[in-house]
């Protein structure tokens, strides 16, 4: 009897962490969803092209909250090669809950680059170590709050 409650306890126990699956610790970015359709199956991931060398990463954690809010807050990752990155949503068509090939790209590009650097003023000037939103059109650096990441259907 010992036996089957603990495993009923852990059955509980793992239950009420699968729920907070996919929430966002930091919140390192966040922004406003306009235009998607509900049950679409969405995700977010964070795709760049750094010498020479292509990265798409949809593993950290993300809310897309169209029923509530319309926005999303995104977690931003401390292992990807230094370089300029941009948000994107995506169809998530093998419901595997990453960005890989065969997924569509279903957001416009907004003119913001999110910057991770490795030293103050690295790839644009005002930029500092770590992650940085650059809006391209004005050259605007936003070092600390990562906010407005507005993305618009296409």
């Amino acid at each position: 009897m010992k036996k089957l409650l603990a495993i009923a306890a852990l059955g509980t126990l793992t239950l009420s962490a699968c729920t907070l699956a996919g929430n966002p610790v930091k919140k390192d970015v966040t922004g406003q969803l306009r235009g998607f359709n509900s049950g679409q199956n969405l995700g977010l991931a964070i795709i760049g092209f750094n010498n020479g060398q292509y990265t798409a990463d949809g593993t950290q954690s993300q809310v897309i909250d169209k029923f509530l809010t319309g926005g999303f807050s995104l977690d931003l990752p401390t292992n990807l090669p230094t370089g300029s990155y941009r948000v994107i949503v995506f169809r998530d068509a093998n419901n595997n809950n990453r960005y890989d090939t065969g997924d569509t790209v279903l957001s416009k590009d907004n003119g913001k680059r999110l910057i991770y650097a490795s030293q103050d003023n690295q790839f644009y000037n005002g930029t500092k170590k770590g992650w940085n939103l650059v809006t391209t059109s004005s050259g605007n650096v936003q070092t600390t709050l990562l906010n407005n990441y507005d993305l618009d259907a296409s």
